[in-house]
């Protein structure tokens, strides 16, 4: 939907947040929020700034829909809601603020091209790496989406290139899609929002549903997820990274068919992990035909995001890691294989239905692994898996407790070994324990840095 489709039409903000403001100012500021009003599905406080909008929450939801014509939907709310699925059939539009930043920039400015990264895990470390080696080269590069500004901030900026991380929320039901696509990996996450693994699978793979000939995605050849949904795109400029032809990881490098490019070791980012997402940033890098060999130079100096492999501090040989964005075993699997040290895992989150056998099973063949805290509303789940799969007589599982204890006891369980690593990675979303991941990791660093070991 193009933003002059807006114009004369009776609106409603469904979601108040950090991108429903920024959507609301948007519109101010384009002069076309005569007959808009804010639906909040929760009574939430609308500032003074916002006061003279009619403003409603609850259960009125569905009359309210029966009096607007567009509605611009926050990604926090579901397509799947009977209340959308309706008032579609009626006539009445959805829209997104990515959808109308994607859809002005493809109309308006033809010199900027936009990449969009997503991906169950590694999407921010791609997009923010990508961006800074950009910027490193002196390209004109604006930064947005789940990471950096709302991109419909950037939709006034004459940049020669945009890099946006995109959520599955915000992929779903985009009526445009992005010059230049990367996905990292698929995981089974976000069952709520999405019903299903296969909406959410689908749903994310929409961000390339409407390129047109010219544009291109790359997927990774390594993840069978991705490589068995993208099949329903065969219509679409889709290449493989990670592949011995091409940008691929091995071991502790990345390669370029047999040419190493970089070592992990001489990075700042934990986690041999990120060498398949860097494998897709510099593909994407080498498509736009940009110097590889000075990348690799620049990104040595790239800064790793908080939360994500993050070393909070080491106490008396004890070292305490951060990765508070793991929402799903996998990124545990691949957290636990980044280090060689003797380690305590603390996992548990958000309920999310997720299988633990892999995450059981590979603790079980890793002598490393010492101990697992199983937290909160998955913790359950997850010591079942253990008790099922883990039977190295060498090994501790507690079920229950708090973060705080967690961290203590499993501090008490390395200095007895002579020191080692407490690695937080939850393997779950953070919703209805904490705000998002970041609140929980702050939570961890504040029981870390209070911590007497």
């Amino acid at each position: 939907m193009q933003i002059n489709d807006l114009k004369n039409r009776r609106l409603m903000i469904w979601g108040l947040g950090r991108e429903g403001q920024d959507i609301l100012r948007f519109l101010r500021r384009r002069q076309l929020d005569d007959n808009v009003i804010i639906y909040n599905d929760k009574e939430t406080p609308v500032s003074n700034e916002f006061g003279a909008y009619p403003s409603f929450y609850g259960g009125n939801v569905t009359e309210l829909l029966n009096k607007v014509d567009v509605v611009i939907k926050s990604p926090g709310v579901s397509l799947y809601r009977p209340e959308i699925i309706e008032a579609k059939k009626r006539g009445i539009l959805f829209t997104s603020s990515t959808d109308l930043c994607l859809s002005e920039i493809r109309l308006n400015q033809p010199r900027c091209k936009i990449i969009a990264i997503t991906g169950s895990k590694g999407k921010s470390t791609s997009v923010s790496a990508l961006h800074y080696m950009m910027q490193a080269q002196g390209y004109d590069v604006g930064l947005g989406g789940n990471i950096g500004r709302p991109l419909i901030e950037l939709v006034d900026e004459p940049h020669n290139f945009i890099v946006a991380e995109v959520s599955s929320y915000q992929a779903a039901d985009l009526s445009v899609s992005p010059h230049i696509a990367m996905f990292t990996n698929m995981f089974f996450v976000h069952s709520v929002w999405h019903q299903s693994h296969e909406n959410y699978c689908r749903d994310k793979l929409h961000l390339i549903a409407h390129q047109q000939p010219g544009d291109i995605c790359f997927v990774n050849a390594r993840n069978p997820e991705l490589q068995k949904y993208i099949r329903d795109y065969p219509d679409k400029n889709i290449v493989n990274y990670d592949i011995p032809e091409a940008f691929h990881a091995e071991g502790k490098h990345l390669l370029f068919r047999d040419r190493e490019i970089l070592s992990i070791n001489d990075l700042k980012i934990c986690g041999d992990h990120n060498l398949d997402n860097l494998a897709g940033v510099f593909s994407i890098m080498e498509y736009l035909k940009m110097d590889i060999k000075q990348a690799a130079r620049d990104l040595q100096n790239f800064e790793p995001l908080p939360h994500r492999l993050q070393k909070v501090a080491v106490k008396h040989g004890i070292t305490f890691i951060n990765d508070s964005i793991s929402t799903a075993p996998e990124a545990a699997i691949g957290a636990m294989k980044s280090f060689d040290d003797d380690m305590v895992l603390i996992s548990g989150g958000e309920e999310n239905v997720q299988d633990y056998t892999d995450y059981a099973s590979y603790i079980e063949t890793h002598p490393k692994v010492k101990a697992v805290f199983a937290l909160f509303q998955c913790g359950p789940r997850i010591a079942e898996a253990i008790r099922k799969h883990v039977t190295r007589s060498d090994f501790v599982l507690v079920e229950g407790g708090s973060l705080e204890d967690a961290v203590k006891s499993a501090s008490e369980i390395l200095k007895n070994q002579q020191g080692g690593l407490v690695l937080f990675s939850p393997t779950s979303p953070s919703f209805g324990i904490y705000k998002n991941f970041m609140e929980r990791g702050k939570h961890f660093i504040d029981i870390v840095n209070k911590l007497d070991v």
